[in-house]
């Protein structure tokens, strides 16, 4: 690298604090997945991203003893509906799929999910998979409610019927 590069990644460096960052792109910021997504799901995207460096995507834990608990989460039904919300709305995606003696693991939605050494039950992909752009909606169940049966006009008596059906 050249040292005028060197210096510029330098000076962006210093400029951010030093610190790690999150790729949280302002199209996820706006977007209506996470406009629309509860105080506790917003919660448990910020802890899934905070375990984000570079070359891991996909590799988030979301175990509540281990992990979670630590940071401040006391339930694990809430936990577990954030979870859901989360991967309905596509801003995280499973990984893999945790077992007796092995954790879930999620990736971010917007960004390329990588190799993490071998551990994912999904292939590493070169390009973000974005369904949080169009996410799952919801199956629509049957109303519980009986239908209303449409009125139909009879054109033999100018009457109107109802029709079953």
């Amino acid at each position: 690298m050249s040292r005028s590069k060197d210096r510029a990644l330098k000076a962006a460096k210093e400029a951010r604090g030093g610190g790690a960052f999150l790729p949280l792109r302002l199209d996820v910021l706006k977007s209506q997945a996470l406009a629309k997504l509860s105080p506790y799901a917003c919660k448990l995207l910020l802890d899934l991203a905070s375990q984000w460096r570079m070359g891991n995507n996909g590799d988030a834990s979301a175990a509540f003893e281990k992990v979670l608990r630590q940071r401040g989460w006391k339930s694990k039904a809430t936990l577990q509906k954030s979870i859901n919300e989360l991967l309905e709305s596509g801003l995280i995606i499973k990984t893999r799929q945790g077992s007796l003696h092995q954790c879930s693991l999620f990736g971010l939605g917007w960004l390329a999910i990588d190799e993490c050494g071998g551990k994912l039950e999904m292939r590493a992909t070169t390009r973000p998979i974005n369904n949080w752009l169009d996410p799952i909606q919801p199956k629509i169940k049957a109303p519980s409610t009986a239908r209303v049966p449409k009125l139909v006009k009879n054109t033999d008596l100018g009457t109107p019927r109802v029709l079953d059906g």
